[in-house]
């Protein structure tokens, strides 16, 4: 994939998601941030734990929450046509 500047977070992620090989970009996210582009920012707080980060406030749900959630992502994984290999 080519672009013509560094991928935003979501973009990047979508790549990973799509299992693009190979990504080649020009303008770098310190170029987008000189600009006036929030990436770079971003890219720092996706790189804190989760209650270190300071744009956005995130609760895990617990409870009954949590356990239907759980249980339909886990239901889905059982449908698939091959075996889930865990990324913890």
């Amino acid at each position: 994939m080519y672009s013509s500047s560094e991928p935003c977070p979501m973009c990047l992620v979508a790549c990973y998601w799509a299992r693009v090989p190979r990504l080649v970009y020009a303008a770098t996210s310190h170029d987008a941030a000189a600009n006036g582009f929030e990436d770079l920012q971003f890219y720092r707080q996706l790189a804190l734990p989760n209650a270190e980060r300071t744009l956005l406030s995130e609760t895990a749900a617990g409870g009954e929450m949590h356990e239907v959630a759980a249980r339909s992502l886990a239901s889905w994984a059982d449908k698939l046509p091959f075996p889930v290999e865990p990324k913890l």
